[in-house]
């Protein structure tokens, strides 16, 4: 049997294949050899045969006798966490024997129930979350919750069954998740918030088919950017920045540096915007009308906006504006006194004495 068959029987079983299982496809003990000899196979364990990576997570658990599980087995899957996990995570049978220890890895001992679910060389997504929740940080574990809700790897049913299985003191996390998020950072973001005494709403909608990733306290829009997404979306993000500020939302953008070196200074801007709109809102004037839209004319040199209207009678005017409504001297009859400027400008003598335009002008000086 040649390697490229053996790989492929391999390929179906999972990334691991017994002894028996290969000969049962066809291959001999002497193919099997020439495999290994080849660098084609390794042996992770007596009688078992992969050609995944030495170092990969779930060799390291096949290898010490068990199946990957807790965040190690997450991060496989494509988990929200931060980096891969400093230690390997191993689910091993209650009663397992003669097991080989390997450096940074932790052992734990499951029931016949996850025994007899997941994969190969992998436990189930259930049970790998209930050991993640155990062994991660409190705001890894919402995020790898929340992982698992939004892309639909669980549901409402197994959360409750993963809450009643948790230690007392663990099921509160029930509270925090939210199937909402679509992110790490948005998960971390909001449950930070949360325990800072805000509260946080997800991916609320704006009005302009956009939704914004966190509103806090019904005043802040944060937006949650990783370049990854967002690097193509720079006028989209604009656009949907100015749509926040016509809703009444102050827009607030964090990039994954700022959430995870500089929380402090995320924080103090998050309670600083708060009390702004807070102080702010009491008085806040109604928006500004824009000017009208009016097709260009003659004169008007392109220009497609209306200037403004002059204010009313009475109304203040700036210092440069003054000159234009300067109240004109009026005559003993009531009518308007024409300036000198006008007055000088009609005193043609053929429009004067109501002759037609073809009246001479007046002579020069000195003529």
């Amino acid at each position: 049997m040649h390697t490229s068959d053996i790989s492929e029987v391999i390929d179906a079983a999972g990334g691991f294949a017994t002894r028996r299982q290969l000969r049962r496809a066809g291959a001999t003990d002497r193919d099997l050899t020439r495999a290994v000899r080849s660098g084609d196979l390794h042996r992770p364990r007596l009688g078992w045969y992969t050609h995944l990576p030495r170092d990969d997570a779930r060799v390291v658990a096949v290898s010490v006798g068990g199946r990957l599980t807790g965040g190690s087995a997450l991060y496989e899957l494509g988990a929200w966490m931060w980096q891969r996990p400093a230690h390997v995570s191993v689910s091993v049978a209650p009663h397992a024997s003669r097991l080989r220890h390997r450096p940074r890895t932790l052992v734990a001992w499951d029931d016949d129930g996850v025994r007899r679910r997941g994969g190969v060389a992998m436990v189930d997504v259930r049970d790998a979350l209930f050991r993640a929740v155990l062994e991660e940080s409190f705001e890894i574990a919402v995020a790898l919750v929340d992982w698992a809700l939004h892309g639909g790897r669980i549901e409402a049913a197994d959360l409750r069954d993963l809450v009643a299985r948790l230690p007392a003191d663990a099921r509160g996390i029930a509270d925090w998740v939210d199937a909402d998020s679509e992110s790490i950072l948005e998960s971390v973001v909001r449950v930070r918030l949360r325990r800072a005494g805000f509260h946080v709403t997800s991916q609320v909608p704006t009005g302009f088919s956009e939704r914004t990733d966190l509103v806090v306290d019904g005043v802040l829009g944060i937006e949650t950017d990783g370049r990854r997404w967002h690097q193509t979306r720079f006028d989209a993000d604009i656009a949907k920045d100015l749509g926040m500020y016509v809703e009444g939302t102050i827009p607030m953008r964090l990039s994954y540096w700022t959430i995870r070196r500089d929380w402090a200074r995320v924080l103090a801007a998050v309670e600083a915007a708060v009390a702004l709109h807070r102080r702010g809102r009491l008085s806040r004037r109604a928006p500004r009308a824009l000017p009208r839209e009016v097709p260009p004319g003659p004169g008007r040199r392109g220009r497609s906006w209306r200037l403004p209207r002059r204010p009313a009678t009475g109304t203040a005017l700036p210092a440069w504006r003054r000159s234009d409504h300067r109240r004109r001297a009026r005559t003993p009859d009531g009518a308007p006194r024409p300036s000198a400027r006008s007055a000088a400008a009609r005193a043609w003598p053929g429009e004067a004495s109501g002759a037609g335009s073809g009246a001479a002008p007046p002579p020069s000086p000195g003529s």
